[in-house]
């Protein structure tokens, strides 16, 4: 009799162990997606500032080639 007790018990004992866990791996997932979901607005905003970084690059360079131009077609009719 003693050994089925011990038997529940231990049953009883890894029951709640398996239901805590359930509710902590639950609570994990949601640190997760809201974790993700910063992650994901993060990398949004820094895409866009990424493609607005390069869109000022293209403008600068594109002034700076037509400076070239002028320059050397002012230093070619000399």
């Amino acid at each position: 009799m003693e050994l089925i007790d011990r038997l529940e018990q231990r049953l009883e004992s890894l029951l709640e162990e398996i239901e805590t866990l359930k509710n902590e791996n639950i609570q994990l997932k949601e640190e997760v997606e809201v974790s993700l979901s910063v992650l994901e607005e993060e990398n949004r905003s820094l895409k866009e500032e990424l493609e607005q970084e390069r869109s000022t690059k293209e403008a600068v360079m594109g002034r700076i080639d037509g400076l070239l131009s002028k320059l050397s077609t002012s230093s070619d009719s000399m």
